[in-house]
């Protein structure tokens, strides 16, 4: 099971919350499974609420809004990292992340099989 991450903004065609569309931006593909294990590893210890709202078998969605919280418990994944490999996929997504807490307009989802 991977843990994808995905930036994607919102376009918007009219009022109607059903013509609501999303636009993906970039993709930090888990396709070894790394950041899986990883959060998988970080959650339920008790300082990771929103690490541990994530499912590793469903979709989150989270606004830049939430950003701030969410980088500040990535902060905590690389100096349990396992590998390289684990290190640079947090790290990829700490990008991702980061770009979102700068805009308002977009969104990150994060995608487990």
């Amino acid at each position: 099971m991977g843990l994808d991450g995905e930036l994607f903004a919102f376009e918007q065609q009219d009022t109607g919350p059903r013509r609501r569309r999303t636009i993906e931006l970039a993709v930090v593909g888990d396709t070894r499974f790394r950041f899986a294990e990883a959060v998988e590893r970080a959650q339920h210890r008790g300082s990771t609420p929103m690490l541990d709202r994530i499912d590793l078998y469903g979709t989150l969605e989270l606004s830049s809004d939430e950003m701030p919280q969410f980088l500040s418990e990535l902060e905590q994944m690389p100096a349990a990292a396992v590998d390289d490999g684990e290190h640079q996929l947090i790290e990829a997504v700490r990008s991702l992340a980061e770009r979102c807490r700068d805009d308002r307009g977009l969104a990150l989802r994060l995608v487990g099989d």
